[in-house]
């Protein structure tokens, strides 16, 4: 799976409009900083993709664009995927590892939504609790020293069941799909 990094002036400025903090010398900056995340993706990117797919037991179906961005409200987009200037590239890792985990539970759509469908709470736990489960086994392989970190996005009351859940995630190498059969759909 290969990732085009892209700017889209027009994106940003609807973006930037949207927050009413549209400068127009950020596309120089945003044009600046793509270089920086593909040496930073040339470096990081391969291994990151190894890791979701042998932790989720699912495969990327296709390439994927990335849109960079300097004004956004959020810090990132998984559809269509993009992302906010981010000057702390640690942070920019578990990004990366969030939002593209998100893109190949899309990716294998077939697969996954039937299980997600049974959990039952609101779309947004339905979509996140896959996708953080995967994200801090991916995160802690890759990076001994991972801590949860904050988002704009509330996602703690998503995390307090991915916590009580994680053990047993951790301790099977049978992918997403078989846990969620195993631990939602059989309840």
């Amino acid at each position: 799976m290969k990732i085009n990094f892209e700017y889209s002036l027009v994106y940003d400025m609807m973006l930037g409009e949207m927050m009413g903090s549209f400068d127009e010398k950020t596309e120089k900056d945003s044009r600046i900083y793509i270089n920086s995340v593909r040496k930073f993706w040339d470096k990081k990117g391969a291994r990151i993709i190894k890791e979701i797919e042998n932790v989720s037991k699912l495969k990327f179906k296709r390439d994927v664009e990335c849109f960079v961005v300097n004004s956004m409200f959020y810090e990132s987009l998984s559809h269509p995927f993009t992302i906010k200037i981010e000057k702390d590239f640690d942070r920019l890792f578990t990004i990366f590892v969030h939002e593209l985990v998100h893109i190949l539970l899309v990716q294998n759509f077939k697969k996954v939504a039937p299980l997600v469908n049974l959990i039952d709470r609101d779309s947004n736990y339905r979509i996140h609790f896959p996708v953080l489960l995967i994200e801090r086994k991916v995160l802690e392989k890759l990076n001994k020293s991972y801590k949860k970190q904050k988002r704009i996005e509330d996602l703690d009351y998503v995390w307090e069941d991915v916590d009580k859940m994680y053990s047993n995630f951790e301790r099977t190498n049978k992918g997403i799909v078989s846990f969620l059969k195993e631990n939602v759909a059989s309840r």
